[in-house]
Parts: structure tokens; C-alpha cells; sequence
């Protein structure tokens, strides 16, 4: 008989959800997406309608590079775990390059990418 009273409400309650969502206000779509390669990542936050995008490299001495859609070339300052960010606006692919410096040499330490959706 319990079983029967939980399903007979878990039943309404569904009748109800389609309601709810059809009644719901429409919303811009955001999004927030990161992508990791080596000891570099890249993340953004908003939509193809205006976004926020970082970069950051973690565990090194060195810098890092950001670009896409919108967002001209960024070239962090040289430092331990160095980061940038910008603004940019548009679809695409939004990536970043990591490089330590070591002994006057330019390693690489990674170049994630990830697409803000059309």
C-alpha cells in the first residue's frame, strides 16, 4: 500500500513538471567550460553573446598566451604560475598556450583549447 500512495505521487508530481518548465521565464543561454592539457588551462564563462576567458599554468616559472573568438592575443607577464584573462565576444575556439623557461630555454607546458558553441 506504501508503494502504491509514493508512486501515485511521484505520478502527480510528474503530471506537474511539464507545467512548471512551459511556465518557466526563457533565460540566456551561459555556460562555463574548462579544458586542462600539461600544466595549462583554459576556461570561459558566458555565452557566444559576451564571455569571460582565463588561462592559467600551474607549477611553473614561465608564461602563458590567450586567443579567440574576440579576444586578441593575450601574453601573460613572465611568473610563477602565470594567468591572464580577457573579454571576447563570438563562437569559436578559445585556446591557450603554456611555456616555462628554464636555463634560457622555452619549454612547452600545454595547449588546451575549448569551443564556445555557435
Amino acid at each position: 500500500m506504501r508503494l502504491r500512495k509514493t508512486l501515485l505521487s511521484l505520478t502527480a508530481l510528474a503530471a506537474l513538471v511539464p507545467t512548471v518548465a512551459l511556465s518557466a521565464p526563457a533565460q540566456a543561454q551561459t555556460a562555463s567550460r574548462v579544458s586542462c592539457a600539461g600544466e595549462v588551462c583554459v576556461e570561459y564563462s558566458g555565452s557566444k553573446n559576451g564571455f569571460y576567458a582565463v588561462t592559467h599554468g600551474f607549477g611553473f616559472y614561465g608564461h602563458v598566451d590567450l586567443w579567440g573568438p574576440g579576444v586578441s592575443f593575450r601574453h601573460s607577464p613572465d611568473m610563477q604560475d602565470p594567468g591572464v584573462g580577457a573579454n571576447g565576444i563570438g563562437a569559436g575556439w578559445l585556446c591557450a598556450h603554456g611555456w616555462k623557461h628554464e636555463n634560457g630555454n622555452f619549454i612547452d607546458m600545454g595547449f588546451p583549447c575549448v569551443e564556445v558553441p555557435a
